[in-house]
């Protein structure tokens, strides 16, 4: 279902790519037009007032599972999409990928297992990714810095354009970071990390029919904002799906 073919891939500081038209674009038209209004999401709030983002989500992985799953049965086209993102046919069409461009993803220490074999073990429990509906106001919306979790293998994000007025905004794309402090540099459990610590590598576009993706490291440092709107209405968001394939 994603064409991997068609990629830009780059290396420093961590292996990150872009996917251009990396579904049909039907398909991806209607995931848009899917896309669930904002009375599904939830306020992200951060612990400890550390202000880690200003967003809301609408996701698997949140207590109400009941919402989520009743939502995504609701939709044709982003239901078919979940159930592929699900699917060994993914994992191996992934793992071929990043083998490809010399990105190996260590599935199992037994060197002379077969690979299907592999990814069956590793991926026997019922649910083989997060699946999140995020949306950031364009007025100041941000995501601070940081690397994913500890039980992500690797993150995809993909833009949602359903208005023109999304593009009247500065800093809407993901933003790949490497750490000017020391300090930093080594993050394997997701401590964000201040903006003024950060040292900007490259932004992503945020275009249509677009998916990048990032290997999860100790460094995988990326972010979005803070966004700046230049003169669209303040109830546009930026929508976006995250996607993280987990251990």
């Amino acid at each position: 279902m994603i064409n991997f073919n068609n990629s830009n891939f780059f290396y420093d500081p961590f292996p990150h790519c872009i996917l251009n038209e990396f579904l049909e674009n039907t398909v991806y038209q209607e995931i848009c037009k899917e896309y669930p209004d904002l009375s599904h999401f939830e306020e992200v709030k951060s612990k400890k007032n550390e202000n880690k983002f200003k967003k809301y989500r609408f996701a698997n992985y949140l207590k109400d599972t009941n919402s989520f799953n009743n939502f995504i049965n609701t939709t044709k086209a982003t239901k078919e999409f979940y159930k592929y993102l699900n699917s060994d046919k993914f994992v191996l069409s992934l793992d071929e990928f990043l083998l490809k461009n010399e990105v190996e993803l260590r599935l199992s220490s037994n060197k002379n297992s077969n690979i299907k074999q592999i990814i069956k073990n590793l991926f026997s429990k019922k649910k083989k990714i997060d699946f999140e509906f995020s949306s950031i106001p364009l007025q100041n919306g941000y995501i601070m810095p940081h690397t994913d979790g500890g039980n992500k293998l690797v993150g995809f994000v993909i833009p949602i354009i359903d208005h023109k007025d999304q593009y009247k905004a500065d800093n809407l794309g993901t933003k790949i970071f490497k750490a000017k402090t020391d300090k930093y540099k080594f993050n394997f459990y997701n401590k964000t990390v201040p903006f003024d610590h950060a040292e900007l590598v490259r932004e992503l576009p945020f275009e249509q029919n677009q998916m990048s993706l990032h290997v999860k490291t100790f460094n995988s440092l990326h972010g979005v904002g803070p966004i700046v709107n230049k003169g669209s209405d303040e109830n546009i968001l930026r929508k976006s799906i995250s996607i993280f394939l987990l251990k």
